[in-house]
C-alpha cells in the first residue's frame, strides 16, 4: 500500500503539471479571461477522479485473491488517462465555443477518452491485471464523462435542456439506492448485459460526434433523442430490477423479455434496413448532380477541407455503398455507422426532410440493433459483443 499510496501521488504531481502545462497554452491561443474559467472548471472534477483513485487503493487486486497490487498496470494508467481528459473537457463549460481549430480540442478530448476507454480493459486482462480498482475507475469515469459532455453538449445548443436528465441517469441511480439503503429496503444486483455495453458504447461515440463544431444542431437533436430513448428505457427497466419490482425469473417477465428480444432483433431489422435503404436512394435522386455534389463541395470547400470536390465523391460513394451494404445486411452496423456522415451532408445543404432525417434514425436504430436476420455477414458483431481480450 506504501508503495502504491506513491504511485498516487505522482498521479497527482503528472495531472498538476499536465493542467498547468495546459493552461498556460491556452492562455496564448485563447482569450486570458476564458482560459482562467477553464482552469477553475477543471480542478473540480480533477480532485474527483483523484480522490476516488485514492480513497480505492485497496482494491487493487485481482478477482478472487488478497495480495494488493503495488502498480496500477497499463489498463489503470490508460483510464486515469481518461479521467485527465474528461476533466478537461469540463474546463471549457459556461464559456463560448472557442473559434477557428480550437473548436475541435473539447470533442478531441473526449475522442481521446472514448477511445481509452476501450482500450484501457483491453490491456487490463491481456496483461492480467484485470483489477476492482479498474472496474470502479471505469465506472465512475463513464458517469462523470457523461454528465461533463452532456452539460457541454447542451450549453453549446447541440443538445436540449432534457438530455442533461440523461447525464444525471447514473447518479440520480446511485443516489436512489442510496436512500433504499439509509430506509432499510433491499436492492438487488443486476446481472450482466451485452447489449447495455453496447448501448453505451454507442451513446459514448456519438457524445464525442456532438462536439463536432461542423455538426448541425438539428442533426444532433434527431440522433440524440433517438440514442436517448433506449438508454431511459433501460435505466427504468434496471431500476425495477434492482428494486425488485420485477424479478427475472419471473415467466411473464421472461415471456416479455423473450417477445421485445424477437421483435427489436429479429423482426424490426430488416424494416429498418428497407427503409434506410430507401431514405438513401431518395437522398440520391434529390442530388442535381452527384458526380461531385455541388452542394457537399460547397460545403466542405468552406470547412477549409483540402481536396473539396475528391471528398465530395468519396462521400457519395459511401452512401450509395452504405445503403446497399445495409439493405443485404453486410457489415450493416459499420456501414449504419459511416452513413451517418453522408445523411448530414445532406441535411447540411439541404435542410432537414423525410429522407435526411428517417435516415439518421433508422441507421441509429441499426447500430444499436443490428441488422437481424437474413444478414449476409456481420463481422463487427464480435467486437461489438465480446469486451476485448476476453478468450
Amino acid at each position: 500500500m506504501e508503495r502504491l499510496k506513491r504511485r498516487w501521488f505522482g498521479t497527482v504531481i503528472g495531472w498538476g503539471t499536465a493542467v498547468a502545462l495546459s493552461y498556460i497554452w491556452l492562455r496564448q491561443v485563447w482569450q486570458p479571461e476564458f482560459a482562467n474559467r477553464w482552469l477553475w472548471l477543471t480542478l473540480p472534477p480533477l480532485l474527483y477522479c483523484l480522490w476516488v483513485l485514492g480513497r480505492y487503493l485497496a482494491e487493487n487486486k485481482r478477482a478472487g485473491e488478497t495480495v494488493v497490487l503495488t502498480t496500477f498496470g497499463w489498463g489503470n494508467r490508460l483510464t486515469l488517462l481518461r479521467g485527465l481528459a474528461i476533466s478537461m473537457v469540463a474546463g471549457f463549460l459556461f464559456s463560448p465555443w472557442p473559434e477557428g481549430w480550437l473548436a475541435w480540442l473539447p470533442m478531441l478530448l473526449y475522442t481521446a477518452a472514448d477511445i481509452a476507454d476501450y482500450l484501457d480493459g483491453y490491456l487490463a486482462r491481456i496483461t492480467n491485471h484485470a483489477t476492482a480498482l479498474g472496474e470502479r475507475l471505469d465506472m465512475e469515469y463513464d458517469g462523470l464523462g457523461m454528465l461533463i459532455v452532456s452539460l457541454l453538449a447542451v450549453w453549446y445548443g447541440q443538445l436540449p435542456w432534457w438530455y442533461l436528465v440523461l447525464g444525471l441517469a447514473r447518479y440520480l441511480f446511485v443516489f436512489g439506492l442510496w436512500l433504499r439503503a439509509r430506509r432499510g429496503l433491499p436492492s438487488y444486483d443486476l446481472a450482466p448485459s451485452v447489449h447495455r455495453r453496447v448501448f453505451a458504447g454507442f451513446q459514448m461515440g456519438f457524445m464525442s460526434a456532438v462536439l463536432w463544431p461542423i455538426m448541425p444542431p438539428e442533426f444532433a437533436t434527431i440522433a440524440g433523442t433517438t440514442f436517448a430513448i433506449p438508454t431511459a428505457l433501460g435505466f427504468l427497466r434496471d431500476w425495477l430490477l434492482v428494486t425488485g419490482q420485477l424479478d427475472p425469473h419471473n415467466a411473464r417477465y421472461r415471456q416479455v423479455q423473450q417477445w421485445l428480444y424477437q421483435m427489436t432483433t429479429y423482426w424490426l431489422p430488416p424494416l429498418l434496413r428497407l427503409a434506410l435503404a430507401s431514405c438513401v436512394s431518395a437522398i440520391f435522386l434529390a442530388l442535381r448532380q452527384a458526380w461531385p455534389p455541388p452542394t457537399w463541395v460547397d460545403l466542405f470547400t468552406s470547412w477549409g477541407l483540402p481536396l473539396p470536390a475528391f471528398l465530395a465523391v468519396v462521400a457519395m460513394i459511401l452512401l450509395l455503398l452504405g445503403g446497399a451494404l445495409v439493405l443485404l445486411g453486410a457489415m450493416g452496423r459499420l456501414a449504419a455507422f459511416w452513413l451517418v456522415f453522408p445523411l448530414g451532408f445532406d441535411m447540411v445543404t439541404r435542410g432537414l426532410d423525410w429522407a435526411n432525417g428517417l435516415g439518421l434514425v433508422t441507421a441509429v436504430c441499426l447500430m444499436l440493433l443490428g441488422t437481424g436476420p437474413l444478414s449476409r455477414w456481420k463481422p463487427e458483431e464480435r467486437f461489438l459483443l465480446r469486451r476485448a481480450g476476453e478468450g
